[in-house]
């Protein structure tokens, strides 16, 4: 919510700052504002067989425009904006094989972060949950800034069609996740335990699992058309393909483990042991922008 109420108050004093300056706009201004919104379908892809992407969620982004004119044809497009996004994704179960992702909260439903090389046995105790994980839903929050070659037809009859190419650096404020479970144990002592009834949970910040830098940077390609309504005042329709270039999650999981197996020690004892989850999220949308250039 703070995020969200953050972009609406940069929004309204950014556009108020832009407007006021640029009064007196005509067609030749080198120099042009506007506003846009743009409503996304966005979903996330995986080279990695432990993670399926599952679906898309439908989600919204909104911002201001910055375009400067290096000719009558060709343009940058810059600006600032909010993009809130995210999809589904499905982890792969094969107790067969051992692997079943999971992880563990304590009793104050903190995340626990398992030492490297530590005995799962050591998780396994009273007060601690394990969470064995289905499929997962994100949301994230993103401040973006795209660096965008502009190329324009000229304008026929009021109107001007579009080519789109160029990047987007993204800056991630918030990630949050809501998860399914096949089982949810609640441990009574370290070889005890009951099912829990809640297979699911919402709203779970995951950022400190998130990418070390919280940077994205991806590829944004797109077309639209500019209808001229009265001098420099123009409305734009497009469709964006963005392509994320960077992985939106770190590359192997503080928190989510797998490949639980036991093995042999000394004189004849064993152990349970355990590997981190490798993760390998990137993001994909298709953004309709519809907007106002001044």
């Amino acid at each position: 919510m703070r995020s969200k109420v953050f972009f609406i108050l940069f929004f309204v004093f950014a556009s108020n700052l832009f407007f006021s300056q640029n009064d007196d706009a005509n067609s030749n201004n080198k120099v042009r504002f506007g506003l846009r919104l743009n409503p996304q379908p966005s979903w996330y892809a995986s080279n990695d067989k432990n993670t399926t992407p599952s679906g898309a969620i439908f989600g919204y982004g909104f911002g201001l425009n910055v375009e400067y004119r290096f000719s009558e044809v060709a343009s940058l497009l810059t600006g600032l904006g909010g993009d809130f996004e995210g999809g589904k994704i499905k982890y792969r179960l094969d107790p067969v094989n051992n692997f079943q992702v999971c992880y563990f909260k304590n009793d104050e439903d903190a995340f626990i972060q398992p030492k490297n090389n530590s005995a799962i046995n050591e998780l396994k105790k009273s007060g601690n949950t394990v969470y064995l994980l289905k499929d997962r839903k994100i949301n994230s929050t993103f401040v973006t800034l795209p660096v965008i070659l502009k190329l324009s037809t000229k304008d026929i009859n009021g109107l001007k069609y579009f080519g789109l190419i160029g990047v987007e650096i993204g800056f991630r404020i918030k990630a949050q996740a809501s998860d399914n479970f096949y089982e949810v144990r609640k441990y009574l002592s370290d070889t005890t335990f009951e099912v829990m009834s809640n297979a699911t949970m919402k709203d779970i910040d995951i950022g400190k699992d998130g990418s070390l830098v919280p940077l994205r940077l991806g590829l944004n390609v797109g077309a639209g058309v500019e209808y001229r309504l009265a001098g420099s005042t123009s409305f734009f329709a497009s469709v964006n393909y963005f392509n994320s270039l960077t992985n939106f999650m770190r590359s192997d999981s503080k928190y989510l483990m797998t490949n639980w197996q036991t093995i042999e020690l000394a004189k004849g004892s064993t152990q349970m042991t355990y590997k981190m989850l490798g993760q390998n999220l990137i993001l994909k949308a298709v953004r309709i922008n519809i907007g106002f250039m001044f």
